[in-house]
Protein backbone atom coordinates (compact mmCIF):
# COMPACT_ATOMS: atom_id res chain seq x y z
CA UNK A 1 0.00 0.00 0.00
CA UNK A 2 1.41 3.36 -1.00
CA UNK A 3 1.78 6.17 1.48
CA UNK A 4 0.04 9.45 0.97
CA UNK A 5 2.22 12.52 0.58
CA UNK A 6 1.00 13.69 3.97
CA UNK A 7 2.15 10.45 5.61
CA UNK A 8 5.52 10.69 3.88
CA UNK A 9 5.95 14.32 4.96
CA UNK A 10 5.12 13.44 8.56
CA UNK A 11 7.60 10.57 8.52
CA UNK A 12 10.33 12.76 6.99
CA UNK A 13 9.70 15.40 9.64
CA UNK A 14 10.07 12.76 12.35
CA UNK A 15 13.27 11.48 10.75
CA UNK A 16 14.70 15.01 10.58
CA UNK A 17 13.81 15.62 14.22
CA UNK A 18 15.52 12.42 15.34
CA UNK A 19 18.58 13.05 13.17
CA UNK A 20 18.81 16.59 14.58
CA UNK A 21 19.01 15.01 18.03
CA UNK A 22 22.19 13.28 16.87
CA UNK A 23 20.82 9.75 16.65
CA UNK A 24 22.41 7.29 14.28
CA UNK A 25 20.71 6.53 10.98
CA UNK A 26 20.18 2.88 11.92
CA UNK A 27 18.35 3.87 15.10
CA UNK A 28 16.20 6.40 13.26
CA UNK A 29 15.34 3.87 10.56
CA UNK A 30 14.39 1.25 13.16
CA UNK A 31 12.18 3.80 14.92
CA UNK A 32 10.44 4.73 11.67
CA UNK A 33 9.87 1.06 10.87
CA UNK A 34 8.38 0.39 14.29
CA UNK A 35 6.27 3.55 14.56
CA UNK A 36 4.92 3.75 11.01
CA UNK A 37 5.00 0.13 9.84
CA UNK A 38 7.13 0.86 6.79
CA UNK A 39 9.74 -1.43 5.26
CA UNK A 40 13.39 -1.26 6.19
CA UNK A 41 14.35 -0.01 2.73
CA UNK A 42 11.72 2.74 2.88
CA UNK A 43 12.90 3.76 6.35
CA UNK A 44 16.49 4.11 5.15
CA UNK A 45 15.38 6.05 2.05
CA UNK A 46 13.40 8.37 4.32
CA UNK A 47 16.46 8.86 6.54
CA UNK A 48 18.60 9.70 3.53
CA UNK A 49 16.00 12.15 2.19
CA UNK A 50 15.60 13.74 5.62
CA UNK A 51 19.36 14.11 5.97
CA UNK A 52 19.63 15.77 2.55
CA UNK A 53 16.79 18.15 3.44
CA UNK A 54 18.48 19.01 6.74
CA UNK A 55 21.72 19.82 4.96
CA UNK A 56 19.91 21.91 2.33
CA UNK A 57 18.16 23.91 5.06
CA UNK A 58 21.32 24.67 7.02
CA UNK A 59 24.71 23.38 5.92
CA UNK A 60 26.27 24.35 9.24
CA UNK A 61 24.38 21.62 11.12
CA UNK A 62 26.95 19.27 12.55
CA UNK A 63 25.39 16.94 15.08
CA UNK A 64 27.41 14.21 16.72
CA UNK A 65 26.54 10.81 15.30
CA UNK A 66 26.21 9.48 18.84
CA UNK A 67 24.76 11.82 21.42
CA UNK A 68 26.80 12.25 24.57
CA UNK A 69 25.24 10.43 27.49
CA UNK A 70 25.92 11.82 30.90
CA UNK A 71 25.83 9.74 34.04
CA UNK A 72 22.69 11.60 35.15
CA UNK A 73 20.87 10.38 32.02
CA UNK A 74 21.93 6.77 32.46
CA UNK A 75 19.15 5.59 34.79
CA UNK A 76 16.39 7.13 32.69
CA UNK A 77 17.90 5.66 29.52
CA UNK A 78 18.15 2.24 31.14
CA UNK A 79 14.45 2.32 32.10
CA UNK A 80 13.52 3.44 28.59
CA UNK A 81 15.70 0.74 27.03
CA UNK A 82 14.10 -1.93 29.22
CA UNK A 83 10.67 -0.87 27.97
CA UNK A 84 11.87 -0.99 24.36
CA UNK A 85 13.36 -4.45 25.03
CA UNK A 86 9.97 -5.69 26.18
CA UNK A 87 8.27 -4.23 23.12
CA UNK A 88 10.83 -5.76 20.73
CA UNK A 89 10.56 -9.13 22.47
CA UNK A 90 6.76 -9.16 22.33
CA UNK A 91 6.84 -8.19 18.65
CA UNK A 92 9.39 -10.90 17.87
CA UNK A 93 11.78 -8.31 16.46
CA UNK A 94 15.09 -10.12 16.95
CA UNK A 95 17.24 -7.45 15.30
CA UNK A 96 15.98 -4.61 17.50
CA UNK A 97 16.08 -6.85 20.56
CA UNK A 98 19.74 -7.73 20.02
CA UNK A 99 20.67 -4.08 19.42
CA UNK A 100 18.83 -2.97 22.54
CA UNK A 101 20.52 -5.62 24.67
CA UNK A 102 23.91 -4.27 23.54
CA UNK A 103 22.84 -0.71 24.35
CA UNK A 104 21.53 -1.76 27.74
CA UNK A 105 24.82 -3.49 28.53
CA UNK A 106 26.75 -0.39 27.45
CA UNK A 107 24.63 1.78 29.75
CA UNK A 108 25.13 -0.67 32.61
CA UNK A 109 28.90 -0.51 32.17
CA UNK A 110 28.75 3.30 32.35
CA UNK A 111 27.66 3.02 35.95
CA UNK A 112 30.25 0.42 36.82
CA UNK A 113 27.76 -2.44 36.88
CA UNK A 114 29.39 -5.71 35.91
CA UNK A 115 26.14 -7.62 35.41
CA UNK A 116 22.75 -6.71 34.05
CA UNK A 117 20.24 -6.52 36.87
Amino acid sequence: MKRTSQQRDAQLAEAKRLLDMGLQTADVAATLQRDYGISRATAYRDCESADLERFAEDGSIDADSVPGVSFEDRDALMRMTRQLLITAFKAGNVQDYARLVREYERLARMGGLSQIT
